[in-house]
């Protein structure tokens, strides 16, 4: 009798290792997932489609397995509370269905700055600069490295999200009474270091 040799379907198969951008330790517990733009009808799909997820164990790895389809590209998503995200995007033909496809990645974790700005004998001409200058940029909740202008009566609160283990340097100028002040704070891991000025 004929006989027919079914191998399955085709498929990609990626893993990794997540590390601490700090101490270079596995961090276990780390979201990954990886999403394709998928070709409909000889077209390229606008969105991505979820592929597959995983979670990074006790010695930071993942694994996902999906089955081929046509496509363009992938994204890679990396996620996990108090670290910034990452985003690689990779296209099709540079992943294989024959080999593994590697993709072990660097983390960092987050710290955040909380400034308290305060005028406490405001007048309408008071005018104060806050010039933050190492902060992390583009992203949620961060700063941008630029002058920020205050005037008059002056009682605020923010915060910014940046890198953890440097230091982020800033310059705050009352320029009513031409004074000013550089200085710096360390930013420790998954804390939030509070920087009160008083003028």
């Amino acid at each position: 009798m004929p006989t027919s040799c079914n191998k399955g379907p085709i498929q990609y198969d990626f893993d990794g290792v997540i590390y601490n951008s700090l101490t270079d330790i596995p961090v276990q517990g780390v979201d990954v997932s990886i999403s394709q733009k998928i070709i409909l009808n000889g077209t390229t799909g606008e969105g991505y489609t979820l592929a597959g997820s995983a979670v990074t164990d006790a010695s930071g790895a993942w694994a996902i397995t999906f089955d081929r389809e046509k496509v363009t590209e992938f994204i890679i998503e990396i996620e996990k509370d108090n670290y910034f995200p990452i985003e690689k995007i990779e296209s099709s033909a540079n992943i294989s269905t024959e080999d593994l496809n590697s993709y072990s990645d660097i983390i960092e974790p987050m710290s955040w700055v909380t400034f308290k700005i305060k005028n406490s004998f405001p007048n309408e001409d008071d005018h104060f600069k806050l010039v933050t200058q190492t902060f992390r940029e583009d992203c949620q909740g961060c700063a941008e490295n630029k002058t920020t202008d205050f005037y008059g009566a002056v009682d605020t609160v923010f915060t910014y999200a940046t890198t953890a283990g440097e230091y982020v340097k800033f310059t705050y100028i009352n320029v009513t009474i031409a004074d000013s002040d550089l200085d710096s704070v360390y930013t420790t891991p998954f804390e939030n270091i509070e920087y009160s000025i008083t003028y």
